[in-house]
């Protein structure tokens, strides 16, 4: 039997095939859309406490704010006075600087990311704080869990900065090395 053949022989079973399983994901699909998110119960909790899981998240928005903006300056620092100006000092000085170059490369990318990650999260709590958990608990709760998950990426994103901090250091203490190697 030849391709052709097999293939229309097995042609109205598979299109059968596809009909229902494109039928069937339709129908989980709008099955997950009208889902709650919260249960009863959930609801309840969420419209009693309201007043004070709100404050508790104006706290934290304002906290973090504030440790954004001083660990922002301290990364900030780090780049342009620290990394930047050795890179710059031993290129000057016609120096290998390529691994350290390197390493403050990735670390301004992972930095932007750090900026970008946390308007992000900043917006969509700010969001979360602005819907009325009262009326709308199931809003209230999905917008806080996406902005729980955003802070996860920020926190993601800090862990990765001290990494290129730490790579850095590293790699001005291989320089170190070699240049007193072969200065001697």
């Amino acid at each position: 039997m030849s391709m052709r053949q097999t293939f229309r022989r097995f042609k109205l079973p598979l299109t059968a095939l596809f009909v229902v399983s494109a039928t069937l994901l339709g129908v989980v699909a709008v099955h997950a859309q009208a889902t709650p998110v919260l249960t009863q119960d959930q609801e309840e909790h969420i419209k009693t406490n309201c007043v004070s899981i709100k404050n508790g998240l104006s706290q934290l928005h304002a906290s973090d704010a504030l440790l954004r903006v001083n660990r922002g300056q301290i990364y900030e620092s780090m780049g342009t006075k620290l990394m930047d100006r050795f890179n710059s000092r031993l290129s000057a000085n016609s120096l290998d600087n390529k691994a350290m170059t390197t390493v403050t490369d990735s670390y301004r990318t992972q930095l932007n990311a750090f900026r970008s990650d946390y308007i992000s999260y900043e917006q969509k709590l700010s969001s979360a704080l602005s819907i009325d958990c009262t009326t709308k608990p199931d809003d209230f709760y999905t917008t806080v869990e996406a902005a729980r998950t955003l802070r996860n990426t920020v926190h993601s994103d800090v862990t990765k900065l001290h990494q290129s901090i730490d790579d850095y250091r590293s790699s001005v203490g291989d320089f170190l090395l070699n240049y007193e190697r072969v200065s001697q």
